[in-house]
């Protein structure tokens, strides 16, 4: 029987855990494109970009939020190592040019974002190529070069044809290659498929060049924004896929735009006057949801509570009864009260829209955008959040429709000198189905092996391979006997049966029965 060591250093926690944990997505967007974010500056100085990283992260966790949704791929470039697409211009300066000395970002931030227990979702702009064509800095080996053939140019910027099979598949290829290279926890898009619309000194919506493309690809299509939409509807059905196929435990979400359809477009719209995702962008978000193909999704419901034409609430409700099923994380415009016109002024806003998605069964939770309002904290607003609806630490939904729990870790706890180490047996490699992301350890007085974990006894999670457990000498007990039990949490936030029990006496000479 082979083992696997796990170090566990245990400390006292009031964190809320097993059956009684209150579960809660709290992310953030975080912009690289143009800088709006990250980082602050562009250089090629590895410690400037890992410390600006740090002192965002450390931001963020502070400020009661329990995952990172990271801008990676802002315009067919790469805040990571890639052979297939370069390194973003927004990173160092310069599209292609690394940082120096060598390090992957990455890498990098996937693995401080977990020390934090946080989740690190990797955002892609899956179909945006060039932005703003005057000013980009386009290396020759990009692939706007490269593939000329594949893209249109609308607007000032570039974008990858969706209804190219070649594209589409190309496209699925380099996220896929993240997933397999890098322990992320989530693939995220926005609301960008096709893009938003332009309109010309007569303020008329300025066509899409791509008629030639549907001559090619249409058939069966009686007209070219059904043939548009479903272009998207494959793309997202195969990413799905792809990811599950890689690595099932990494979830797939998507940010679309607030509104799917205005009641005036479809008797099963929303009440609300705004652009709509499935008319202008071609994204017909309700068909990926009834689908199953997303595994959350999160509207940008960017309005204030009473807006005129876009109630907040309404949005949130109409959203409620759409989820077929599926995650629904709310968007909030939080970055609307760095300037607050009407509806943004009241300094308890963003708190209490979070209290209002609350109130609804198939919401759990929220995405704020963005990294920048947090840092700047307009209004007081991340203390109020903080303390009105962040009070407590949050675990992560839960996904019932992956609904294999990980096998329960078989423990065996070992002094050696003054350290305790925990060792975790595995009969056999675990399926992906079973892929750990933490371990839970708890702990109660006396001899108890028959102790139900909760979090009255619940310590700490531990993301880490390589821990150990307290040192005795430094552990003063009143009672002699304690006895622990450990759980696994795989990527769907599933948490096994608890170990059996490893009963430990303090004193002049420790035992472990």
């Amino acid at each position: 029987m082979k083992k696997l060591l796990v170090a566990i250093l245990i400390m006292v926690s009031t964190q809320l855990f097993a059956q009684d944990t209150l579960r809660e997505f709290r992310g953030i967007w975080v912009a690289t494109s143009k800088r709006i974010d990250y980082p602050t500056i562009a250089t090629t100085n590895s410690e400037t970009l890992k410390q600006n990283y740090l002192d965002l992260l450390e931001k963020w966790y502070n400020a009661g939020y329990n995952a990172v949704v990271f801008q990676v791929r802002p315009a067919a470039d790469a805040f990571f190592e890639s052979e297939i697409e370069p390194w973003s211009e927004w990173l160092t300066g310069k599209q292609g040019r690394a940082p120096e000395p060598y390090f992957d970002p990455l890498e990098f931030m996937i693995k401080e974002t977990h020390k934090k227990g946080m989740e690190y979702h990797a955002w892609f702009n899956p179909f945006r190529a060039v932005a703003t064509i005057q000013y980009a800095d386009v290396c020759k080996d990009h692939i706007s070069n490269t593939k000329p053939e594949w893209f249109i140019t609308y607007g000032a910027n570039k974008y990858f044809n969706p209804g190219i099979p070649e594209v589409r598949n190309y496209l699925v290829r380099l996220i896929v290659d993240v997933v397999k290279r890098y322990d992320i926890d989530g693939v995220h898009f926005d609301d960008y498929f096709y893009p938003y619309p332009v309109t010309d000194d007569n303020k008329k919506i300025i066509p899409i060049n791509d008629t030639d493309t549907y001559k090619k690809y249409g058939q069966g299509f009686s007209n070219i924004a059904d043939w548009r939409r479903n272009n998207i509807n494959e793309f997202i059905r195969d990413v799905y896929q792809a990811i599950k196929k890689e690595k099932i435990q990494v979830k797939f979400g998507v940010g679309p735009a607030g509104v799917w359809r205005n009641k005036r477009e479809d008797p099963d719209g929303s009440e609300t006057n705004s652009l709509s995702g499935y008319d202008y962008l071609y994204a017909d978000v309700l068909t990926w949801l009834k689908n199953g193909w997303v595994d959350y999704c999160a509207p940008q419901v960017y309005w204030n509570i009473g807006h005129v034409y876009n109630d907040f609430e309404k949005v949130v409700k109409w959203w409620d009864n759409h989820a077929y099923g599926r995650n629904i994380y709310i968007g909030i415009g939080a970055y609307n009260q760095e300037n607050p016109t009407t509806g943004w002024s009241n300094p308890n806003e963003i708190s209490n829209q979070i209290k209002i998605t609350r109130k609804y069964p198939n919401v759990n939770g929220v995405i704020v955008y963005r990294s920048t309002t947090i840092v700047k904290n307009p209004l007081n607003m991340v203390n109020n959040v903080k303390q009105l609806c962040f009070n407590q630490k949050a675990e992560m939904p839960l996904m019932p429709w992956l609904n294999v729990a990980p096998q329960a870790p078989e423990t065996e706890i070992v002094k050696l000198q003054n350290q305790y180490l925990v060792y975790l047996q595995k009969d056999k490699k675990l399926s992906s189905y079973d892929s750990i992301i933490y371990y839970s350890v708890y702990r109660v007085k006396g001899k108890n092996p028959n102790f139900t974990p909760s979090k009255s006894n619940f310590l700490k999670n531990i993301y880490d391979n390589d821990f150990s457990l307290f040192k005795s000498r430094k552990i003063s007990f009143r009672k002699k006997y304690y006895t622990y039990k450990i759980t696994a949490t795989n990527g769907y936030n599933l948490e096994s049966e608890p170990s059996n029990a490893v009963i430990i006496k303090y004193g002049r000479k420790d035992v472990v029965e």
